[in-house]
């Protein structure tokens, strides 16, 4: 949500980069909804489309500074509930 919030409140904003985030968001939010079924592929496909989606967006301006570290943040977690899956 940060992430969104920066996007729409820049200075010169970036509408492909509010559509990426809430494409990003909803992802994420989809694996929320169904978390005592995700699995493993599940977290990879979403791990991948976040990772291109931060290089497509990232463009160093502040505009997108806030959109990438919210991203980096949500990658990071989904990391974490890869392993997490991987050692049940």
């Amino acid at each position: 949500m940060v992430g969104m919030r920066s996007v729409e409140r820049s200075s010169t904003p970036n509408p492909e980069a509010a559509k990426v985030m809430r494409a990003c968001l909803d992802l994420v939010e989809q694996l929320v909804r169904q978390s005592e079924n995700v699995t493993a592929g599940e977290v990879e496909t979403t791990l991948s489309v976040l990772e291109r989606a931060v290089l497509e967006v990232d463009d160093e301006t502040a505009a997108t500074t806030a959109l990438a570290a919210s991203l980096r943040n949500a990658i990071a977690r989904l990391q974490s509930l890869r392993t997490e899956i991987a050692t049940k």
